[in-house]
């Protein structure tokens, strides 16, 4: 069955089971598909791992054909995510992790900005002072198809699907960096698992963390500045105001 993404993505996409189906005004773009097997390390419950289990797929690049040219212009890629909900031993299935390196010219990394398109997401996002070189807070964002949710400068990211229906997320990102996953990796992870117990969500600290902040949980708003509202998804917005989106190659441009 597929599932039709245009109205909550604003380009001619459709879902059918994993795998994006692309429309005629678009080039088709193949997957890095995420296997549990390269992130046994990151879960609660290591031995639980089927190493061949596929976690989520990554479509980089995503864009109609007369976009192009603007979006190389600015600079900018179009991801889309797509995540069946799976449960590793009892951990929600997740990505792996990751910051994204300093901009240059900056002592600032480059942000993000994300789009829940289909079903239900956790944010869970860490912040890395730089000078202290440790995790000082750590966020959990709960988002629903429509939200956005800017990933600040400095800040972690492990996406994790809470539900029980594949989630779809796109996000605008600066092109031509490779995103660090060295700090997840050195520690097993983020400073919480988000775990199931009883039919219940449940966070359990990381014991590699020296320290562990209180996870602060908050809802997804607008960003009524950024052209970051509901009923305008994503790519629309950088379309409709490209020059909004310069905090994204722009750190010091990024609001709080």
């Amino acid at each position: 069955m597929q599932i039709d993404l245009s109205a909550n993505t604003a380009l001619p996409l459709a879902l059918e089971g994993t795998e994006l189906r692309f429309g005629a005004t678009m080039e088709p773009v193949d997957p890095t598909i995420c296997l549990a097997g390269d992130m046994r390390d990151l879960f609660y419950a290591p031995a639980a791992v089927d190493s061949k289990q596929q976690l989520y797929f990554i479509y980089r690049g995503v864009c109609k054909q007369k976009d192009q040219e603007l979006i190389k212009r600015h600079g900018l890629r179009y991801d889309i995510t797509i995540m069946p909900p799976a449960l590793i031993g009892p951990e929600y299935v997740k990505t792996s992790g990751h910051y994204n390196p300093t901009a240059a010219g900056s002592d600032e990394a480059y942000p993000e900005v994300y789009e829940v398109a289909q079903g239900q997401a956790h944010f869970l996002m860490q912040y890395l002072d730089p000078e202290l070189n440790s995790v000082e807070e750590v966020v959990l964002i709960e988002a629903n198809s429509g939200d956005k949710v800017v990933v600040p400068p400095n800040w972690g990211l492990v996406l994790i699907n809470p539900a029980n229906e594949t989630l779809v997320t796109a996000n605008w990102v600066a092109n031509g960096f490779s995103p660090l996953a060295e700090q997840f990796t050195r520690s097993a992870g983020a400073v919480y698992y988000e775990v199931r117990v009883q039919g219940v969500s449940t966070f359990i600290a990381n014991p590699y963390y020296d320290y562990i902040p209180q996870l602060q949980r908050r809802l997804a708003r607008q960003y009524r500045d950024l052209g970051l509202v509901k009923g305008v998804t994503l790519y629309e917005a950088f379309i409709n105001q490209p020059d909004l989106f310069n905090y994204l190659t722009d750190p010091s441009l990024c609001p709080p």
